[in-house]
């Protein structure tokens, strides 16, 4: 994507808007629930939250730095090559492309379709589409279009649909925020069931507060969005920092007031059952007419989520078709548009798939699975790189180095061991439970690393 001309580069807010669009996702309206279900008291409830905000935030920084540093279309995996070789980039490519904006995109489209169509559009949404040969549940066959349409829009063009991102993002975030600070400031007027809590007792157990936190951080998703897109902004030693860190900001502000808000209507046991809490919340504050409000402005930020995913993953295949190791036309830009067209429709062939297969519970443990192994690794290599390439000009350092990158990977690395090690000990009693999805993730890894090993690496000798 360097090759695009200046008049298609994204400017400072366009690439924020992409950041904080990637994240306001249906995570903070389906996870808060499934959060609640793993901790028992407002007080950890918050902070699971804060938690992930702040690892968010402490990846988010860290790169910062690799996007200013060396600003390239390809997100995770230009950095990755660098600080650990081929192999691992091969791997950590591979997962993202099979597992991270696949199983991201069609978590959101399903989650999307399942809850805020049907509740605006109605309820024939949620009811069968007949297609002739067969049937197809609604919330599948709309999650599909969802998917097809917006990937059409990121084939005519990566300025139509930064526009379009920063209208999808900015409307509904303004007033998603207006609306939270209302319900939290106002919740002693209003008659709710809920309250606050921030007693920190009894403790949860480790597996628990692992379970709690995988939620939370898919709802956090997005916060390396910029890098994916960074050959294509102006300015990248400046706007690039500004943009994921402005915008992870944003989002972690947001999201403590909304949680919050759900806890004061609801209380940390009742919420463990309301299903999405964005839509249960203003149904029984403001009726009717704000259920109408409020899942309109749900529903233009998940369409702003899944645009802004569909734009950054693609350049995954991109990048790795450059390196060969994705079929050479995933490298190749539309001669008009200047968009990476193969590697956008194989992107949604492939999430399209797991629409079909998967409900969004498992979509979302899928995900972000894969997440935290890919995550990891991108943070890590601002450590790497600092002792491998020190004289590399950086015009933006992360602070407080090196403890907020290892801040980041060590809070990983914790809900990864803790859900593997419960995993197993499921497996040894009669099932894997939703540890399925950390084994899944990690094996596709593992699996597209030997196979570098073993096949792509020996052919480049």
């Amino acid at each position: 994507m360097e090759a695009e001309r200046e008049g298609h580069k994204l400017g400072r807010w366009a690439a924020q808007s992409i950041v904080a669009g990637s994240m306001l996702g249906i995570g903070i309206f389906i996870a808060p629930p499934v959060v609640a279900q793993h901790v028992n008291s407002s007080g950890y409830f918050l902070l699971m939250w804060l938690l992930g905000g702040l690892a968010a935030l402490c990846g988010a920084l860290s790169v910062a730095e690799l996007g200013a540093m060396m600003p390239r279309a390809g997100g995770e995996y230009p950095y990755l090559r660098l600080a650990y070789g081929p192999g691992i980039a091969f791997a950590t490519g591979w997962l993202q492309l099979l597992a991270t904006f696949p199983g991201s995109l069609a978590a959101m489209a399903v989650g999307t379709a399942t809850y805020q169509m049907p509740v605006l559009f109605g309820p024939e949404f949620a009811a069968p589409v007949n297609l002739g040969v067969m049937m197809v549940e609604g919330p599948t066959f709309w999650a599909i279009v969802i998917v097809i349409v917006l990937t059409a829009l990121n084939h005519v063009g990566v300025v139509l649909s930064g526009r379009v991102q920063l209208v999808l993002t900015v409307v509904p975030l303004a007033v998603l925020l207006l609306v939270s600070l209302f319900v939290v400031g106002d919740v002693g007027t209003v008659q709710v069931g809920g309250g606050i809590d921030l007693g920190l007792w009894p403790l949860p157990t480790a597996a628990a507060l692992a379970a709690a936190y995988l939620p939370v951080y898919f709802a956090y998703s997005g916060w390396n969005a910029a890098i994916y897109i960074g050959g294509e902004v102006e300015d990248p030693g400046r706007n690039l920092p500004n943009a994921v860190i402005g915008g992870t900001l944003a989002v972690l502000v947001l999201y403590m007031v909304l949680s919050a808000g759900f806890l004061s209507v609801f209380g940390v046991a009742d919420l463990a059952g309301v299903g999405e809490a964005g839509t249960a919340a203003a149904g029984r504050l403001f009726g009717q007419a704000g259920i109408y409000v409020v899942t309109t402005m749900i529903l233009l930020a998940m369409l702003g989520s899944i645009n802004g995913t569909v734009m950054t993953g693609s350049r995954i295949g991109f990048a790795m078709a450059q390196q060969g190791h994705f079929p050479g036309a995933g490298g190749q830009l539309h001669r008009r548009f200047g968009t990476p067209t193969v590697a956008l429709w194989t992107q949604a062939v492939l999430a399209i798939g797991l629409i079909t297969m998967q409900r969004f519970e498992g979509l979302m443990r899928y995900a972000s699975s894969a997440m935290l192994i890919s995550g990891s690794l991108t943070v890590y290599s601002v450590v790497r790189l600092r002792r491998s390439m020190p004289a590399q000009p950086r015009p933006y350092r992360v602070a407080f180095y090196p403890w907020v990158p290892l801040a980041y990977v060590g809070s990983s690395l914790f809900v990864l061991v803790v859900l593997a090690n419960h995993g197993v000990r499921s497996l040894m009693t009669g099932g894997l439970e939703g540890e399925l999805s950390v084994f899944m993730a990690a094996g596709w890894f593992a699996l597209a690393w030997l196979l570098h090993r073993l096949v792509v690496a020996p052919r480049l000798r």
